[in-house]
């Protein structure tokens, strides 16, 4: 003990030692310091993102499979959001019945076409039989009415010799003129009911030409049967059906296209999907999985991963100094990598606070401080579905002072000239980056 005893006390008394003792605290104050000289530090900033909230865009009942806090989003998906708790059906209902009473017309006039052309072939045939029997029936008059002509003709040849044989007696004296002129008269009789048959028949040949043509000149005054009347009102029936199945048919298009239509709207509106952005990380769920909600009301905030920043302060007499678009570096707190910012605006001390909703809340600075944004770099290492993004974590932001080049260079080799080989190998990525 006593020869140890004498070793420190000897080293103390060494004047290297104390020099070298004093070198090495002069060095970490240096070392210390140096930053606060090369830099504009800001120690306290927080990482923060901008919110995207989801609200219900109507009313129902929220799906029991929500995304949940901290589920990260790698890529744009679509999710079922809101199902509606009842549905309006009525105007579904009412096109699906009007749809079934256009169909159920159009088939009770077809039906009717169906019986209206069995009818129609009853009745055609029933005007043949009658055209046949009326032209068979005037042949057969037309006959008799000859046959009648015949012995008329007869008749009046011998009434003729009758007559010239009472002219012969009335002139030798055997008969008086009263019986020569009672022979005359039947012989002009017999003459004029002889010329009364030829007309018969000249008309009964002129029924049978025009009954042969389907038109009839006897049994009244219509041109046609009975038959062939009906016929004819059942022609004017079927245009009459024949237009209400068409107008009936197309109707039915027309609303099965209206219906198809509504169904679909109706599954619209029968559920809501949501489409989740990519580099998003569930933030904060304010609804319950499966509750009911109103319109409007808020129940997913979504954190936009992809541009993170930092908010810092600065005294106001290093407005002019910071610019947008300049590239401070950027430590989270806990970690030895510095990142790469980028600024993106400046606000100056009266400049009223953005209405943004963001993840993390900004400290109000002081009435002589100005609100620099750093945008930070985005980075696979960042996607930690356990970390939100490190949204909320502590930073540090140094802002390169302008004519302190070689103090930044020496600063940035310092590390490598007495640090370990991880601070080198930091060193490197940092004078890579710049």
């Amino acid at each position: 003990m006593a020869n140890i005893s004498a070793v420190v006390e000897g080293m103390v008394r060494s004047r290297r030692v104390r020099l070298l003792i004093a070198f090495t605290l002069l060095a970490l104050s240096g070392w210390a310091f140096f930053p606060h000289v090369a830099f504009r530090i800001a120690p306290t900033a927080f990482v923060n993102a901008e919110l995207v909230r989801v609200t219900a865009p109507m009313a129902g009942r929220l799906v029991r499979d929500l995304p949940r806090r901290g589920d990260m989003i790698d890529h744009t998906i679509t999710v079922n959001l809101t199902e509606t708790i009842a549905l309006d059906r009525r105007h579904l209902l009412d096109l699906e019945q009007q749809n079934a009473v256009a169909k159920d017309r159009a088939e009770l006039a077809r039906q009717q076409l169906v019986e209206i052309t069995t009818v129609d072939r009853e009745l055609e045939m029933r005007t043949e039989a009658y055209q046949d029997g009326m032209v068979s029936r005037l042949r057969q008059e037309i006959v008799e009415a000859e046959a009648e002509k015949a012995g008329c003709l007869a008749e009046v040849l011998q009434r003729r010799d009758i007559g010239s044989r009472m002219d012969e007696l009335v002139k030798s004296g055997y008969a008086s003129q009263i019986r020569s002129a009672e022979a005359s008269a039947v012989q002009e009789a017999n003459a004029a009911r002889c010329e009364m048959t030829d007309a018969r028949i000249q008309r009964l040949k002129i029924e049978l030409a025009s009954a042969q043509k389907k038109v009839f000149l006897r049994d009244g005054a219509n041109d046609v049967p009975y038959s062939q009347q009906q016929r004819d009102r059942l022609v004017l029936r079927r245009q009459d059906l024949e237009t209400e199945m068409l107008q009936q048919r197309s109707h039915a298009v027309q609303l099965e296209t209206e219906i198809t239509e509504e169904r679909h709207r109706l599954d619209r509106l029968s559920h809501s999907d949501l489409l989740l952005p990519a580099d998003h990380v569930v933030w904060s769920v304010s609804a319950s999985p499966g509750s009911t909600v109103t319109e409007g009301q808020a129940i997913l905030d979504l954190a936009n991963c992809a541009h993170r920043f930092v908010v810092v302060d600065l005294p106001e007499r290093d407005f002019e100094r910071v610019k947008a678009g300049d590239s401070p570096s950027v430590r989270l707190i806990g970690s030895d990598e510095w990142r790469q910012g980028k600024v993106r605006q400046v606000l100056g001390s009266a400049a009223r606070t953005d209405d943004r909703l963001l993840a993390a809340q900004i400290p109000r600075g002081t009435s002589s401080s100005i609100a620099v944004e750093v945008e930070l770099a985005q980075e696979e290492s960042d996607n930690d579905r356990n970390s939100f993004c490190n949204v909320g974590r502590m930073a540090e932001v140094r802002f390169q002072r302008t004519g302190l080049g070689f103090a930044d260079w020496i600063f940035k080799a310092l590390p490598w000239l007495t640090g370990s080989k991880e601070m080198r190998q930091a060193a490197i990525n940092s004078t890579a980056r710049n």
